[in-house]
């Protein structure tokens, strides 16, 4: 993955254009290649050379390599880096490769006997170079000789960059003065200095510039590499005081590989920030703004993302304010909306979200839902400025409007019309109707709104996750099914909508709607989209008036579309919204499905924005967010109008490559290493200092969810609503729970375990379990017990509730047990041998009787 911007056209006509060191590398105590000015630092960068690391790093393509060509990798990786130029971007430019070979004949054996420019050819392939001279010189020949002849073949125009120089010297990056400037590059000194005593003379120093919250961006092949580079760097920053955040950050994402394995963002606004994160990657503390690729995940070669647009429910007022006034991107393509909606609705796009006075308000729905779908398609429009480009599309309500459009359905304009006439037809049909949401299954939902007193006055609406329902119809009716399911115990709510939307209770002009929208000509995507209304892919061609009408009166499908994106090998689904409403259904969707781990499904679903939260730091969240799990970002776009200086940054840290720690488990199940929220290790420990470091750890986890700068601010026996815990960060804490021990925590986490003292006495019991129990036996004594003294608090808590005896068969009650009997056979199952849904068919009754009976007496 390379983050450059296009390399500039090469001068090919300036035969004597000056040629010139753009990046340099020496082994440690090697003379200088180039002398330095008085009172100047070192020309270039100093690196230990690591052959065992180089091989480890590069795998399989230099097995057997000779140590010259592994420590002339290493030459040439460094000077690139010092250089700013990632290796990556050089695969479609002509690169020549000059060496000087130290040894006067290859190693036998060893792979690299060949022609007379075999290590110099050698590296280039290594490094995936596909054009350019490769030339290699006699061991009679010096350093010098290189890139004198590198030099040459530059101003001949017979390639656009060469490295240059041999191992026991120092390798030279070189390009053309007259290219090598506008590409933004340093210009160290002219390729004549190379090994002469000459003093260097010294150019000015562009001024620092800053920005309030930038992204220190790592990658490496192993998390010990990526702690070593946080290390270096973090002597770097404190050994310059001088040295912003920013500059730093810039450095990172415009000349280092962000593509590799293993990844880690940093997002900081000040020295403090830097020190503090940097430390807590190189040592596997806690910092509130650092992300890492999970434990055991593989990242490498990339990923894809769903972009999901969802109806009414995000908006807020002063939404996407801070993006409208910090970004180009999203400012632009807002006003693109503003001009496409401006002949259709009587009021300006810009005063309604600055809340002028005299604009109409939110709450109007004929307002809110053009604006919703303006800032959905220029949140969509900022998210590719930076690489990450929609695999599919997908929406639910209005929502759909804005996938249509990004997908390539339709035009802009186009897309503003059937958004102004939709929510047109909705207000006009206001004040008829409401619409509710609650937690259970259309399989319970359905035969209770098909009862003989509700039949005709409430309806099905959709589903957006398994057990996430809408329904809607009268008002009065609606209401009354929202109070017969609380008393059940079934969380629901009025939307307060004022409208039956999606129900055939909504009553529309339909003849003024398709006249409306009777010009709209819809036109093949450039990527899938996928219908709520229909559940599937969808031909976009048939996206014409008379689909939006359907689409107004009919039930919501997207449960059912997110189940075929999964079966098409769509895993990550990111929400382009000013607050998500949508990824709940989504994950439970993705859960329901089975598909892998809690920790792979949760980590592959990520929002854009949140209620009352800075835009620009939850947008840098989500991008980190993806990033660590794989998805490519262009992390330079995000510095485009506010570049920063360039400076020089250690090397890439080849040394520990081959000695990199196991990650994941420290060979007994427990988890050794976290995401960025703190390190859990167990091994070793006693009881007392187990339950110590699980609920340090738990602490460190609900610190980062609330952003807060200091774990111990969260008190371990405060309840989660009173340290401000939201529902939505209670999803997002479970997430990263499940990520960070590989556990699979319930969902109704949060609710069963109200405070973080007993959320980490779960934690810990259950990576006791886990740890003492065997692969293919049933499970020792002290598994045994653990688990037994979670059943019998389960069983106690049902007593007290009356689940076991109150007969009741509503909804509330089937949900309840329904969610404790999976909890039981969660337990069970870590008692039982490998077979496969053992307990899978018991009811709620008869698990508890096995564990009275069977479990408490064997």
């Amino acid at each position: 993955m390379t983050s450059r911007l296009p390399w500039p056209e090469p001068d090919r006509d300036a035969a004597d254009t000056p040629i010139v060191i753009v990046g340099l590398a020496a082994p440690e105590g090697a003379p200088e290649a180039v002398r330095r000015a008085e009172r100047s630092g070192p020309v270039g960068v100093r690196v230990r050379c690591a052959p065992d690391g180089v091989a480890a790093f590069i795998g399989d393509s230099v097995r057997g390599a000779s140590r010259e060509r592994l420590s002339a990798l290493h030459l040439v990786w460094a000077a690139l880096e010092d250089a700013g130029i990632v290796p990556g971007s050089l695969c479609d430019a002509d690169v020549g490769v000059f060496l000087a070979q130290a040894e006067a004949v290859a190693e036998a054996g060893n792979g690299d006997a060949g022609g007379s420019d075999t290590l110099a050819a050698l590296v280039g392939g290594d490094l995936c170079w596909g054009r350019g001279p490769r030339v290699t010189l006699g061991a009679e020949l010096s350093a010098r000789a290189a890139v004198e002849s590198a030099a040459e073949h530059l101003r001949r125009g017979e390639c656009d960059v060469a490295v240059a120089g041999s191992v026991t010297g120092a390798v030279a990056v070189l390009r053309r003065e007259s290219t090598a400037v506008p590409a933004g590059e340093r210009v160290l000194a002219p390729a004549e200095s190379f090994g002469s005593d000459d003093p260097l003379a010294l150019d000015g120093v562009p001024a620092q510039s800053a920005a309030p919250l930038v992204p220190l961006v790592l990658s490496g092949r192993s998390d010990a590499a990526v702690a070593a580079l946080a290390r270096d760097l973090l002597a770097r920053f404190e050994a310059d005081p001088e040295l912003s955040p920013a500059d730093l950050a810039w450095s990172l994402v415009t000349t280092r590989t962000t593509g590799l394995g293993r990844r880690a963002v940093l997002l900081a606004t000040d020295r403090q920030e830097v020190v503090r994160g940097l430390r807590a990657l190189a040592e596997g503390g806690f910092a509130p703004l650092l992300f890492r690729t999970a434990p055991g995940a593989s990242v490498e070669g990339g990923g894809s993302v769903v972009q999901v647009f969802p109806g009414l429910g995000s908006q807020w007022p002063g939404m996407a304010l801070d993006l409208l006034d910090a970004s180009d991107v999203f400012r632009s393509r807002m006003e693109d909306c503003a001009r496409a909606l401006e002949p259709l609705v009587p009021w300006s796009l810009h005063d309604v979200l600055r809340g002028a006075p005299g604009a109409p308000t939110l709450e109007d729905v004929d307002v809110v839902l053009p604006v919703l779908f303006a800032v959905s398609v220029s949140l969509s429009a900022l998210w590719s400025s930076c690489g990450v480009e929609p695999a599919a599309t997908v929406g639910a309500s209005l929502g759909e409007i804005a996938a249509a459009h990004v997908a390539g359905a339709l035009t802009l304009d186009e897309a503003a019309r059937v958004a102004v006439l939709w929510s047109r037809m909705q207000a006009e049909a206001a004040g008829e109707g409401e619409l509710a949401a609650a937690a259970l299954s259309a399989d319970e939902l359905r035969p209770l709104l098909d009862t003989e007193r509700l039949r005709g006055r409430v309806h099905f609406a959709g589903t957006n996750g398994p057990r996430s329902m809408l329904f809607g119809g009268k008002r009065a009716a609606v209401t009354e099914v929202v109070e017969m399911l609380e008393s059940k115990g079934v969380p629901a709510k009025r939307l307060n909508l004022g409208l039956a939307a999606h129900t055939p209770g909504l009553i529309v002009d339909a003849t003024a709607f398709l006249t409306g929208t009777a010009a709209i000509t819809p036109v093949p995507a450039t990527v899938p989209f996928y219908s709520s209304l229909t559940g599937g892919e969808f031909e976009t061609t048939g996206l014409d008036g008379a689909y939006w009408l359907r689409n107004l009166t009919s039930e919501v499908r997207f449960e059912t579309a997110v189940r075929a994106l999964w079966a098409a090998g769509h895993p990550t689904f990111l929400e382009i919204s000013p607050h998500p409403v949508l990824l709940g259904g989504v994950q439970e969707t993705l859960e329901d499905i089975g598909a892998g781990t809690g920790a792979a499904v949760s980590s592959g679903v990520v929002g854009t924005l949140r209620r009352a939260q800075d835009g620009i730091t939850e947008w840098l969240t989500g991008m980190a967010q993806l990033y660590v799990r794989g998805i490519p970002v262009d992390w330079a776009a995000f510095f485009r109008g506010r570049e920063g200086r360039r400076i020089a940054l250690p090397t890439y840290p080849f040394g520990v490559e081959q000695a990199d720690p196991a990650e994941g488990t420290d060979g007994t199940g427990v988890v050794t290493r976290g995401t960025g929220t703190g390190e859990l290790s167990l091994a070793g420990l006693t009881a007392g200092e187990r339950a110590h470091a699980v609920e340090e750890f738990v602490r460190a986890q609900v610190a980062m969810v609330l952003r807060l700068g200091d774990p111990d601010a969260v008190a371990p026996q405060r309840v989660f609503l009173e340290l401000g815990l939201n529902s939505l960060q209670a999803v997002e804490l479970r997430n990263q729970l499940n990520e960070a021990t590989g556990l699979q925590l319930p969902t109704t986490l949060i609710f069963d375990h109200p405070t973080p003292a007993s959320v980490a006495v779960l934690i810990g019991e259950l990576l006791a379990v886990r740890t003492e129990q065997r692969p293919g036996r049933r499970a020792d004594q002290g598994t045994h017990s653990a688990v037994l003294a979670q059943l019998d608090a389960l069983e106690a808590e049902l007593l007290a509730s009356g689940l076991l005896h109150d007969g009741g068969d509503g909804p509330g009650s089937a949900t309840a047990r329904e969610r404790v009997a999976a909890r039981l056979r969660d337990l069970l199952d870590r008692l039982a041998s490998d077979d496969e849904d053992e307990f899978g068919d018991m009811s709620l009754e008869e698990l508890l009787d096995l564990a009275d009976n069977d479990l408490h007496t064997s």
